[in-house]
């Protein structure tokens, strides 16, 4: 399993958090193909330092390496037990940090080319690949590595906007707000294995979700999610996403989160999801699927527009939660991968008996007088 993979220095070291390459969670980094078809690693975090195909604000470029600076604090080996969902996902998966693709500057299609390589490399060895964005058009490159693979997706998209334009935003068709459209174009995705939650705002207008009716998408806004809420969402997702097909797909956008909690992102928008909302949405997804026929990516990160800690290593608030969204994937992966619907949480009511005074409908737990 995973804690052997890592080896004995991976436990209880009293590393500095600032001491050491930061790789993500300051994993083991595999920097060739030849020593990933060596390892094959369970899962493989690949960084895609890409903004080109951005319209407003670029900086999504620096994504990556803001994430995994963020990640670092915690990290294994510090601690890796989840207390909220109750596993260790690194005690399941045998995670490496897989480096970043080497972009070409200003050659959105030969970046998305080699982006498509270094996931379908991933693959190869039915590893699950996780890609930290870079903006938005990433997606569409990666999801063709991945019907190479599965030729029959179901997807999940979490972002404010619907990024479903004919021609792009500004005219040109590979930009950030064009990926759904070229993923069609493919012929891996049915409209009725799509789901989009969380746009808001002022784009697209209802010609473009009237193209999405008629492909028969689903899509819940901002609105959907107050009234509806997020348990019955990331189920009627799920249940789409599942139905009939060969592997998963989920692609998070940053800027779903009300810029409160993310301000670090290219095209903010308030009234966006909190970070409790996306941890439940997360938690709820991530154990949906079988780990062995999914993929993951995180995009608009954009740390320039960030605050908090921005000018040390350790990362600001937005990929601070870009980091946590990913363990927590991992964390609800694993379980699923053990055949469990839920792991071992640490709350209070597990404990009672010992120094907790909440009786949770029990006898309260005698607490000891001082004398």
């Amino acid at each position: 399993m995973g804690m052997e993979f890592y080896g004995d220095s991976y436990k209880g070291n009293d590393e500095p958090i600032f001491v050491g390459i930061p790789t993500f969670l300051k994993l083991p980094w595999l920097k060739s193909n030849a020593e990933l078809k060596k390892v094959k690693p369970d899962v493989a975090v690949i960084g895609e330092p890409f903004d080109f195909g951005t319209t407003i604000r670029p900086g999504a470029r620096y994504g990556p390496r803001a994430i995994r600076a963020a990640s670092t604090v915690p990290s294994p080996p510090y601690e890796h037990f989840n207390i909220e969902t109750g596993v260790d996902p690194f005690g399941v998966f045998r995670t490496v940090d897989y480096g970043d693709v080497v972009v070409s500057p200003g050659d959105v299609v030969e970046s998305h080319r080699r982006m498509t390589d270094k996931v379908k490399e991933v693959l190869d060895i039915d590893g699950i690949p996780v890609m930290l964005g870079g903006d938005h058009s990433i997606t569409f490159a990666n999801v063709r590595a991945f019907a190479k693979k599965y030729k029959n997706i179901g997807m999940i998209h979490i972002d404010t906007h619907a990024d479903c334009a004919p021609q792009g935003l500004c005219g040109f068709k590979y930009d950030h707000g064009a990926h759904i459209r070229r993923i069609m174009e493919l012929g891996c995705l049915k409209g009725k294995n799509y789901t989009l939650i969380g746009p808001r705002g002022y784009w697209p207008g209802p010609d473009l979700y009237k193209w999405m009716a008629d492909q028969d998408f689903q899509w819940f806004t901002m609105l959907d999610v107050e009234e509806l809420g997020i348990d019955q969402i990331a189920k009627e997702a799920a249940d789409r996403a599942n139905d009939n097909v060969d592997g998963v797909y989920i692609s998070w956008d940053i800027d779903t989160f009300d810029p409160a909690y993310a301000p670090g992102t290219g095209e903010p928008e308030p009234n966006g999801l909190t970070s409790r909302e996306g941890m439940r949405l997360m938690r709820l997804l991530s154990t949906s699927f079988d780990p062995d026929k999914f993929a993951f990516d995180l995009v608009e990160v954009a740390p320039n527009y960030d605050v908090s800690d921005v000018n040390s290593y350790n990362g600001g608030i937005t990929s601070g939660l870009a980091n946590r969204l990913i363990v927590e994937l991992l964390a609800g992966l694993s379980l699923t991968k053990k055949g469990q619907t839920e792991g071992h949480p640490v709350r209070p009511h597990y404990y009672r008996g010992k120094g907790n005074t909440y009786s949770f409908g029990g006898p309260k737990a005698k607490v000891p007088r001082r004398r």
